[in-house]
């Protein structure tokens, strides 16, 4: 496998690009202990190139001490960051604050689902990233946007905030979503994107979604795209 092309090491890349880009910045309006943070980052950054360029199978890489001490290296930075936040009990004030914490979120994410993601799924770059079903509790639109709306969903396990164009969204409905790079519009932050518009079957599991339409699929596939030529 040619694993420096490969879409799902490259959104990992990606991914640790995003961490380092919070921390160097000091993005985080909270005292935490940024030289474990940086420490954690850097391992992680070196063990990057040994899975990188490993041009091995993927279930052989899935396996790999260097990815396993990956994971590692960014479980101790998930320590240290999520200790910081509940020690005070942070909650964001403003847009930017709201984008940092939901990258680092992203970027965890990523990162842990690795092993995962090489073990169980081909090379096709829709799988690089996961993809939910998640049902809307609330759609509203975004003042001063003129076709934006605000949503707050549900996977079964956590609630994401999506902001979409999709004009027929409402309460009830479940659709795929993509867990993307997280972006702001109109101060309001967008945790993950609505792949494909289609509203799912009222019977499909709330969660991983485990067999994707043609259609989420493909945009999952454009937006993967997207993020591997800026790495390549």
């Amino acid at each position: 496998m040619d694993t420096a092309k490969d879409a799902r090491v490259l959104v990992l890349e990606d991914a640790l690009r995003r961490l380092n880009d919070v921390v160097s910045a000091r993005r985080l309006k909270i005292h935490v202990e940024y030289s474990k943070l940086v420490e954690a980052l850097k391992i992680a950054g070196s063990l990057l190139y040994e899975v990188k360029y490993s041009y091995i199978d993927a279930s052989a890489l899935a396996a790999h001490e260097a990815t396993k001490n990956l994971v590692a290296a960014i479980d101790d930075f998930a320590d240290v960051y999520n200790a910081a936040i509940e020690s005070v009990g942070f909650k964001p004030k403003t847009g930017k604050e709201q984008l940092a914490l939901a990258e680092i979120d992203y970027a965890l994410r990523i990162v842990k689902g690795i092993p995962t993601r090489l073990a169980e799924h081909n090379e096709d770059p829709a799988y690089a990233i996961d993809m939910l079903t998640v049902e809307i509790s609330q759609a509203h639109p975004i003042e001063n946007s003129k076709n934006l709306l605000s949503c707050r969903c549900t996977d079964g396990s956590r609630i994401w905030h999506i902001v979409t164009n999709i004009s027929d969204v409402k309460p009830g409905v479940k659709l795929a979503c993509g867990v993307l790079p997280p972006v702001e519009m109109m101060n309001v932050v967008s945790e993950a994107m609505f792949l494909g518009g289609e509203a799912l079957q009222e019977a499909t599991e709330l969660g991983l979604l485990a067999n994707p339409p043609d259609s989420a699929l493909d945009q999952a596939r454009a937006q993967v795209m997207q993020i591997t030529k800026r790495m390549m």
